[in-house]
C-alpha cells in the first residue's frame, strides 16, 4: 500500500523534476537583463555636453646659419625657421622682413608675408645704403588653416587676406582668410640683421684669341682699342647699379665716364678729324668716343677724356653697387704686362701685314718704297699695323694669332680699318681668318677702299679659305684644280707645278682700252724660281678680270688651254668689284715689281689703284671715324 503524500519515483518524474529547476534560473536572469538594458536606455537618452578643447596656436622659431652671435653682416643671408603646434601639425609659414630695426612686431601688423612651406632660405635682402637693420619676421601656421600656393602674398592689416595683385591693399581679386588668424603663431618669431653693404669687384673678360689667358692689349694700337669686364657683388648682382671708366688719371671725378650695367664691352675712337686737329706733340690729351658692344649695332655712351697721342695709356674700370660704393680700380695693361701704346694715325692709307713667309721683310721693304712714290701728297706717309708679329703659317693654320691682334676684332680692327681711306693688307697661304671673317666686309660697306694680296695653298685641302674671301672679295670660287701637268703632282714636284720663273708676264685685260693696267711681271731671270702655288680664280657676276698670267706653251705648267688655242683659261690673277671698291690678287705683289723689258712695276700699278681706279663716291665718314 501506498504511502500518501510520498512522491513516487518514476523516470517521468524524475526528468520533470530536474527540467523545472534551472527554468526558473533563467526567467530571474532573464528578469535581471530586462532591469539593467531598461535603465541602460533612461541612462543613455541623457544629453552630453559638447564642450571641444580649442585648438591650440603654434609657435615659431628663427635662426641664422651659421648658429653664432649675429654681427655685421653682408646682405645674402642663410636663415632657417620651424614652428612647433602642440595639438596639431604646421602646414607652413609665413615669412617677411622690414627695413628697420624693431623689437617686437608692429602693431598694426603691416609686413608683407610669403607663404612658404619650407624652412629656410638664401635670402637677398634689398640694399641701398652703406649700413642698414633689417628684422625678419617668421610666423608658423597649424594644419586648422587649408593654406595657399608657395610665394603668395598675405597681408594681415586689416583682416588676414590674400594679396593677389600684391600692392598691399584689399581690393579686385583678394580673398580674406577667415582661417588664418585663429592658425598662426600670434606673436611670431623675429631677428634683427645689421647688414653692412659690401663694395663690389670687377675683373676683365678674359682673352677671347687665347681662351684661358687674361685680357692684354697689342704692343700699339692706332686711336681705336677695346675691353671687355665684368662686375660682381658679395650682396648679389643685382645690387650692382654702374660701371665707369677712366683714363690714366682718375684723380679728377670729370675724368670718368658712367656707363650702363650692360655695357660691358666698350670701345675708344678717335675720328680723324679730332686726332688731326690736335698739337702734334706726344702726350698730346684728345677725347675718344666711346661705343658700347660689336660695330654693328653699337650705340654711342658718350666721350672720354685723356687719350694721350704718341705715348703710352692706361684704362681704368670700376663698379659701383645701389649702395653707392666703388670696386678698387682695375687697370689695363696690369702692371705685369707690356705698357700699351697710342699712335696718332697721319697718312690716308694702311698698310696691314698679315705675312709669315721667310721673304717678309722684304716685302714690307717693297711696299713702303713704292707706295711711297705714288705722286699724291696724301701717301707720303704710310702707317703700318703688322698682325703677324711673332707667329708662323703653323701657327696661324692652328687658329693662333699674333699679340697685335686685339682681342676684340669686331669692333676694333673695324674702327681701326675705317680710320684710313685706304687699306692694302697682304697675306701668305694662311690669312688669320679671324681677321677676315668680319673687319673686310664692314670696311667695305662702310665706305673704305682695300687692296687684298694673298698666296695660295699648294695643298687645297689643308686650308681653304675661299668660303671666308666670298663674303667680301669679289670672286665666285677659287680652283682646286692643280694647274701644273700631273694632278696631283707626284713627288718629288715635277718642275713648274709651284714654282714660276723669274720675268714670267701678267697680261692686263684689254676689254677697255680706257682703263688698262701697266704690266707686271715676276722679279729676276728665267734662273730665278718663286715658290709659288698657281690657282685660277672665278670672278663674281659684277667683277673684272684686270690680270692673267701668260701662256706657258712649251711646258704647259700653268693655263689649261682649250682645244681651240684660246688662252682664256689662263689663271685669272686678279680682279676688281663692280664699285670699284676692292682690287683682289692671287699672288703676292711684292714679287712682281720687275720693270726690266718694258715690264712697270709696282709704282704705276699704285698709282692707278689709289688715285685712278678706286671709286671717288665711296668715301669713309669722316664725322664719325
Amino acid at each position: 500500500m501506498e504511502s500518501v503524500g510520498r512522491p513516487v519515483w518514476s523516470p517521468s518524474r524524475q526528468y520533470a523534476t530536474k527540467v523545472g529547476r534551472p527554468t526558473t534560473t533563467m526567467n530571474s536572469f532573464r528578469t535581471l537583463l530586462i532591469i539593467c538594458l531598461t535603465l541602460s536606455f533612461f541612462n543613455c537618452s541623457e544629453k552630453i555636453a559638447d564642450n571641444p578643447t580649442v585648438n591650440k596656436q603654434p609657435k615659431s622659431f628663427v635662426w641664422l646659419y651659421p648658429d653664432t652671435t649675429i654681427g655685421t653682416g653682408i646682405s645674402r643671408q642663410h636663415l632657417h625657421w620651424w614652428g612647433e603646434d602642440p595639438d596639431g601639425l604646421v602646414r607652413g609659414y609665413l615669412f617677411g622682413f622690414v627695413k628697420v630695426r624693431l623689437s617686437q612686431s608692429p602693431s598694426p601688423d603691416t609686413v608683407r608675408y610669403t607663404w612658404v612651406t619650407k624652412n629656410d632660405t638664401l635670402i637677398q635682402l634689398p640694399h641701398d645704403t652703406l649700413f642698414r637693420y633689417y628684422t625678419v619676421f617668421v610666423r608658423a601656421v597649424d594644419n586648422t588653416f587649408p593654406g595657399l600656393s608657395e610665394k603668395s602674398s598675405v597681408r594681415l592689416t586689416p583682416n588676414p587676406y590674400l594679396d593677389r595683385n600684391a600692392n598691399g591693399v584689399f581690393d579686385g581679386s583678394d580673398s580674406v582668410l577667415t582661417t588664418l588668424t585663429a592658425a598662426m603663431d600670434p606673436v611670431g618669431a623675429m631677428l634683427v640683421l645689421p647688414i653692412r653693404n659690401s663694395p663690389p669687384t670687377i675683373e676683365f673678360a678674359s682673352n677671347p684669341n687665347d681662351p684661358g689667358n687674361a685680357l692684354r692689349l697689342p704692343d700699339y694700337t692706332y686711336t681705336c682699342v677695346s675691353i671687355s669686364f665684368k662686375g660682381y657683388d658679395p650682396d648679389g648682382e643685382g645690387t650692382l647699379a654702374s660701371y665707369r671708366i677712366a683714363l690714366n688719371d682718375t684723380s679728377v671725378a670729370s675724368n670718368w665716364l658712367t656707363l650702363r650695367l650692360r655695357d660691358t664691352i666698350v670701345t675708344l675712337v678717335v675720328p680723324r678729324s679730332r686726332s688731326d686737329a690736335a698739337p702734334n706733340i706726344p702726350g698730346t690729351p684728345v677725347a675718344a668716343d666711346v661705343y658700347s658692344g660689336k660695330f654693328r649695332g653699337g650705340q654711342s655712351v658718350g666721350q672720354l677724356p685723356g687719350l694721350r697721342l704718341d705715348t703710352t695709356n692706361v684704362i681704368y674700370v670700376q663698379a659701383r653697387d645701389v649702395a653707392g660704393e666703388y670696386s678698387p680700380a682695375l687697370r689695363l695693361p696690369s702692371a705685369g704686362q707690356t705698357a700699351w701704346r697710342v699712335k696718332r694715325p697721319r697718312g690716308k692709307l694702311l698698310l696691314v701685314n698679315d705675312y709669315t713667309r721667310n721673304d717678309a721683310g722684304a716685302a714690307l721693304t717693297t711696299y713702303l718704297t713704292t707706295l711711297h712714290q705714288i705722286p699724291d701728297p696724301q701717301f707720303a706717309v704710310i702707317d703700318t699695323l703688322n698682325l703677324a708679329l711673332g707667329v708662323t703659317v703653323v701657327d696661324k693654320q692652328a687658329g693662333r694669332l699674333s699679340r697685335m691682334v686685339p682681342p676684340f676684332i669686331d669692333p676694333t680692327l673695324v674702327y681701326t680699318f675705317l680710320l684710313y681711306d685706304y687699306v692694302f693688307l697682304y697675306t701668305d697661304e694662311s690669312p688669320s681668318l679671324a681677321v677676315l671673317q668680319s673687319v673686310p666686309f664692314l670696311y667695305l660697306q662702310n665706305g673704305g677702299k682695300l687692296l687684298l694680296s694673298t698666296v695660295f695653298s699648294a695643298d687645297f685641302s689643308i686650308f681653304n679659305a675661299t668660303s671666308v674671301l666670298r663674303e667680301f672679295a669679289p670672286i665666285d670660287s677659287i680652283s682646286s684644280v692643280n694647274l701644273g701637268p700631273t694632278r696631283p703632282p707626284a713627288p718629288p714636284p715635277v718642275p713648274g707645278d709651284t714654282r714660276i720663273p723669274g720675268g714670267y708676264t701678267l697680261h692686263p685685260d684689254s676689254s677697255v682700252a680706257t682703263n688698262i693696267y701697266p704690266k707686271l711681271a715676276f722679279n729676276g731671270t728665267a734662273s730665278t724660281i718663286h715658290l709659288i702655288f698657281m690657282r685660277d680664280m672665278y670672278r663674281r657676276v659684277d667683277g673684272r678680270v684686270i690680270y692673267r698670267l701668260q701662256p706657258d706653251v712649251g711646258r704647259n705648267r700653268y693655263n689649261a688651254r682649250d682645244p681651240g688655242g684660246s688662252d682664256t683659261l689662263r689663271p685669272k690673277v686678279a680682279i676688281v668689284d663692280g664699285q670699284r671698291t676692292m682690287v683682289f690678287f692671287g699672288l703676292p705683289l711684292h714679287l712682281l715689281n720687275n720693270t726690266d723689258g718694258g715690264n712697270q712695276g709696282l709704282v704705276p700699278l699704285f698709282t692707278k689703284m689709289f688715285t685712278q681706279q678706286f671709286s671717288p663716291i665711296q668715301r669713309v665718314n669722316r664725322r664719325r671715324f
